[in-house]
């Protein structure tokens, strides 16, 4: 999975609006008008860049006020993620890089890690000698078909998986599929 660098992204040449909100959070890009709280307003549309007045930072497509399609999100301890968002959370592929140095590529579904997806845990961590698993997901677990490969020693537990827990190790047939 290849998206393109995040320091590319640009708004520049677009017909753009500054938004300035209550809460100290800032917005730059297309617009629509729309109604928020039954007010006439305008609502963050296509291309844009939001900011959090705590830092945190969306560079993407919005729909109905919503990141909505490709986008870049950041946050202040280093977290980051690039993919699909739809209706204001993650969802599709995506790539999230975490601040304690795991790595997802696969699927997501309403913000959480579903479906097919890779996540590699860097050594010293969470899995002292480092690994990276391959396989189903079911609400943020490992669940489902998959694989963990040590990359200390190579050792790999491949089988079925349930709420994070190898359950069941893959029965080979004969031809060592």
């Amino acid at each position: 999975m290849t998206y393109a660098d995040t320091n590319s992204f640009s708004i520049e040449g677009l017909d753009t609006i500054k938004l300035n909100f209550s809460d100290g959070s800032k917005y730059e890009g297309q617009v629509v008008e729309c109604l928020l709280n039954k007010k006439k307003s305008r609502c963050m549309q296509g291309l844009g860049i939001y900011s959090t007045h705590t830092g945190h930072k969306y560079k993407g497509y919005f729909e109905n006020h919503k990141p909505d399609g490709y986008g870049l999100f950041s946050s202040t301890d280093g977290q980051s993620y690039e993919g699909s968002f739809k209706k204001g959370e993650l969802s599709g592929k995506g790539i999230m890089n975490y601040s304690d140095g795991r790595k997802y590529e696969g699927n997501f579904e309403k913000n959480k890690l579903e479906g097919y997806g890779e996540m590699t845990y860097p050594s010293g961590r969470i899995y002292g000698e480092g690994s990276r698993y391959e396989g189903e997901w079911k609400n943020d677990k490992r669940d489902g078909k998959g694989r963990m490969i040590y990359l200390d020693d190579g050792r790999e537990l491949k089988g079925w998986y349930k709420n994070n827990v190898f359950i069941k190790k893959k029965l080979y047939n004969n031809t060592n599929q």
